[in-house]
């Protein structure tokens, strides 16, 4: 008896699944009848984004479905090893906020990059195969614990600096990042992804010479990121990237390890944190401890996401009917800034 009920409630139960292969893709129309056919029969709804050079996805449901959908992706041998990050969470309650994470519907789209590295044209694209190498969460945190003393072939030698670059837009900083003692952190604070390319470029002499780790959220953006630096030659070889993400180094230390906050995620949970109960996020009006986006507070200008606490919510409602445009432009100076 108890057996059918562990049973029926694993067939009720709500998850999360996000997962991206770089692959080359023969034939684009045919994968995407494979996944409007699948995700529609299995009452998926999410984002599936395919490229010529690859598949990125995050999508929700109940854990059944999900995990035949993991089976069927793996039955295509373009698939094989693909890291599937699957999560039971609970399912959307607000529906604003299902609808700004496009978890209210399902969002399959053909498009020319599974990430946009840079938002004006490249000369070359960096080549995908030339990323960074991948470190397990067990050595990456054990490269930070021994403050860059890597092991193993290809590991830089002992006199090698190490920095830890973040892959990821400020606001997912805000509420969540590594630390750790003796070791340099390289946060760009860029609004969004486009911009990481600027980035690398006007700050090449922190990077060249010296190891760089680097993490995102899931590992994609990482993928890209860690190529495009690799592409700039000689004293940039040494790039090591946190294979899936923040993600996987959470569920390999619950407690957080050297990973401080939370975790932003691109669905409805918002954030996922660790056991560890500490906020790092600051209300951007009382500077009081806050680290909920589930509001969706945005700057006026800019469209970035903004950390208000509840309290400061109801007073800044009030006050934009008296200064509206001044309320705002503060926002936005703290925000951006």
């Amino acid at each position: 008896m108890a057996h059918h009920n562990e049973e029926q409630e694993h067939h009720e139960q709500y998850g999360v699944l996000l997962y991206y292969k770089y692959a080359t893709i023969p034939d684009l129309d045919e994968l995407f009848t494979f996944y409007d056919s699948n995700c529609n029969s299995l009452g998926l709804l999410g984002r599936v984004r395919l490229s010529s050079h690859g598949i990125n996805v995050t999508v929700g449901g109940k854990l059944p479905s999900l995990e035949k959908h993991i089976a069927a992706v793996k039955s295509k041998s373009l698939f094989q090893g693909t890291d599937f990050k699957l999560a039971s969470c609970h399912e959307p309650s607000n529906d604003k906020l299902a609808q700004e994470c496009g978890f209210n519907s399902l969002s399959i789209r053909i498009v020319k990059e599974l990430v946009t590295l840079c938002s004006r044209p490249l000369l070359k694209s960096p080549e995908i195969s030339s990323a960074g190498r991948h470190l397990s969460a067990d050595e990456f945190h054990s490269v930070l614990q021994n403050a860059g003393q890597l092991q193993g072939r290809g590991s830089p030698s002992s006199d090698t600096r190490l920095v830890l670059l973040d892959a990821r837009n400020l606001y997912e900083t805000r509420i969540g990042k590594f630390h750790s003692l003796n070791v340099e952190t390289l946060n760009p604070e860029i609004r969004q992804y486009s911009d990481l390319a600027s980035w690398i470029d006007n700050n090449s002499e922190q990077l060249r010479g010296n190891c760089v780790l680097m993490y995102c959220t899931g590992g994609i953006r990482c993928e890209m990121a860690s190529a495009y630096i690799r592409a700039k030659g000689a004293g940039f070889e040494n790039v090591f990237q946190l294979f899936g993400g923040i993600q996987r180094y959470l569920e390999q230390f619950p407690d957080g390890g050297f990973f401080k906050g939370k975790n932003f995620v691109f669905d409805h949970r918002v954030s996922v944190g660790s056991s560890d109960a500490i906020v790092l996020g600051t209300c951007l009006l009382c500077s009081s401890s806050f680290d909920d986006y589930s509001s969706r507070s945005r700057c006026t200008y800019c469209r970035m996401l903004v950390l208000i606490c509840e309290i400061c919510q109801v007073c800044v409602l009030g006050f934009l009917h008296l200064s509206g445009y001044l309320i705002i432009l503060i926002l936005h100076l703290q925000a951006c800034s």
